[in-house]
């Protein structure tokens, strides 16, 4: 994943020999491990560069095993927001130090955070969750099953004034920002 304002770049990527405690590991400026993992959790390690104008920090974090590396920041200024399933990280990117890390709830693994109005919206497998600016929960919507789809429909959509939505049984929903159901039924 690639993200760029004024203040930076930044490049996400999953680093897959990554082992917690091995000398053998890549070098990284900085390595953020707020759950504690040890070796032998269940987890991945997200490689991320920092491109500012005079320097490049490298920060490895550490989380759990069911993240992804495509629609999983944000760049908001000087702050990057960092999804890894349930938790969500912030990082300053001036000096890489953590700002935030918190967890929410939810239904089965997360997707994606996506900025809105009045918070983030996260793109999860099982529920579509709103989370206001400090990252409490709003309100969760699920459908009857899990939001991919076999059909090569677009899964997940999100428009100006709704979001679309496409399960696993071809079932299609629209919801507002509000989390009220404008197309379709929940089960």
């Amino acid at each position: 994943m690639l993200l760029q304002n004024e203040i930076c770049s930044v490049s996400i990527s999953i680093d897959n020999v990554y082992g917690i405690e091995s000398a053998d590991n890549r070098y990284y400026d900085l390595i953020l491990n707020p759950d504690k993992l040890n070796r032998n959790d269940f987890y991945k390690t997200l490689a991320i560069y920092i491109e500012l104008l005079a320097e490049t920090i490298s920060i490895a974090l550490i989380g759990n095993f069911y993240c992804y590396n495509t629609d999983c920041a944000i760049l908001d200024r000087d702050i990057l927001t960092v999804l890894q399933n349930d938790k969500i990280t912030q990082i300053n990117v001036y000096d890489g130090t953590m700002t935030l890390h918190k967890q929410f709830e939810c239904l089965g693994c997360n997707f994606g955070i996506y900025k809105v109005e009045h918070g983030y919206i996260i793109y999860g497998e099982m529920e579509i969750i709103m989370l206001d600016l400090e990252f409490n929960k709003i309100w969760g919507f699920s459908g009857r099953d899990i939001f991919v789809s076999v059909t090569n429909k677009e899964p997940f959509e999100l428009c100006d004034n709704s979001i679309k939505l496409y399960d696993f049984e071809d079932n299609y929903y629209e919801i507002d920002y509000d989390g009220n159901i404008l197309v379709g039924e929940k089960s």
